[in-house]
């Protein structure tokens, strides 16, 4: 049976939880994505956190529980404890802080890096991202407005250029806000990667402009990605040219949330 509680945000609804993960005090609400929220809970095993599914343009949960699941032995991915179908998923708390770019050493920078192209070049059994499909649903939410058709038609004929044997697994949504960073102490630091909603086996150059925007990259980080990352013929310079989607990328999906 679930469990109901109520805060001035929102209603929280919690699946029937085993009794280690069951909450000892009122479950507080703590954070709220596009579409999801997150709340704290205090059990008998320490804290976690429910992360309750919501809606939102080009989410898929479906793909995110697989991902999260595929990715559980991964140092830099939320431990996932429970998944409680299209209703969300019951991790344990991430210790850490969002990261500010300008104050990152050059070795969390490094570890980033090595993060990021490690989640390319892990196998994991999803489903690739449809962007021309993806493109059209959030023109279509955001009204299809025949003043951003042309927006659209440049977006989805550059991302059919982009051959399918490039897709890596992708994480589509690399910036501060979902990285945590945990300073553990001198020489024990970590990262952590949140917010799975996006991933999906896609065009891993967007992860690296979006690592760029986060983090101005410097020359030769720019060369340690591009080592790791398939060619784009299509491009004679990926890092402007796919800069220059994603800013019309964010100006649809914007439009999508607002309408």
């Amino acid at each position: 049976m679930r469990q109901t509680h109520s805060n001035s945000k929102r209603v929280l609804q919690l699946p029937d939880l085993p009794a280690d993960y069951r909450p000892l005090k009122e479950p507080k609400f703590f954070a709220e994505g596009t579409g999801n929220s997150h709340w704290l809970i205090t059990s008998p095993v320490g804290k976690l956190v429910w992360r309750q599914f919501g809606q939102a343009p080009g989410v898929d949960h479906q793909r995110e529980t697989k991902l999260l699941t595929c990715l559980q032995n991964k140092a830099w991915v939320p431990r996932l404890l429970l998944v409680a179908g299209d209703l969300g998923v019951l991790m344990r708390l991430a210790e850490g802080e969002h990261p500010q770019a300008k104050q990152l050493s050059t070795a969390q920078r490094q570890n980033l890096i090595q993060l990021v192209i490690e989640l390319w070049q892990t196998p994991c059994q999803v489903a690739a991202q449809n962007y021309p499909q993806l493109l059209k649903s959030y023109w279509q939410l955001a009204g299809s407005q025949a003043a951003s058709k042309p927006l659209l038609k440049a977006l989805v004929k550059e991302s059919q250029s982009w051959p399918s044997s490039c897709y890596r697994l992708t994480h589509h949504d690399l910036h501060g806000g979902n990285l945590l960073l945990n300073n553990k102490g001198l020489n024990n630091e970590s990262w952590i990667l949140l917010d799975w909603e996006y991933a999906a086996l896609g065009n891993p150059w967007i992860d690296a402009v979006s690592l760029d925007r986060f983090m101005n990259l410097t020359a030769d980080e720019k060369a340690q990605l591009e080592a790791a990352l398939p060619p784009l013929a299509v491009y004679t310079n990926p890092w402007r040219s796919l800069g220059r989607w994603l800013t019309d990328l964010d100006l649809l999906w914007k439009s999508a949330i607002d309408a």
